[in-house]
């Protein structure tokens, strides 16, 4: 969802494992065809790093986007779900919520929040695991 409303976009995260899968590497793309143009257009752009941090015994994700980085520590919700949070410099947040539970799935809800108590979603994705 963007203040115009909902946007549809073709969207491609690449997941490797590093250093024997103590670190995970998140590339992800997002493109969509502009309306009047007819022109690809980058709509996400991200790199994430995953990792284990053994002085807060945590996993942490750090996420780069050209506007800057930012990092958070990954819940553990359930097995096989797991939940990290952001905040926004104006006190709002932003929440992401990721399902492995289906085999092969990725599937995953964006949040967002002004008061960080209640929540309207901004992001849907079902992405199918491609050799």
């Amino acid at each position: 969802m963007t203040r115009e409303g909902k946007q549809t976009s073709i969207i491609k995260e690449k997941v490797e494992c590093k250093l024997d899968c103590n670190i995970l590497t998140v590339e992800g793309l997002g493109t969509k065809t502009d309306s009047v143009s007819q022109e690809t257009v980058v709509v996400h752009d991200a790199f994430g790093v995953i990792f284990f941090d053994p002085q807060s015994n945590s996993l942490s994700i750090r996420a780069y986007k050209k506007e800057g980085v930012t990092e958070s520590e990954i819940e553990f919700i359930e097995e096989k779900i797991i939940q990290w949070n952001l905040d926004i410099p104006d006190g709002s947040k932003v929440r992401f919520t990721v399902d492995f539970k289906t085999d092969d799935k990725w599937i995953e809800i964006g949040e967002f929040s002004r008061d960080g108590e209640n929540w309207t979603k901004i992001l849907g994705m079902e992405l199918t695991k491609a050799e």
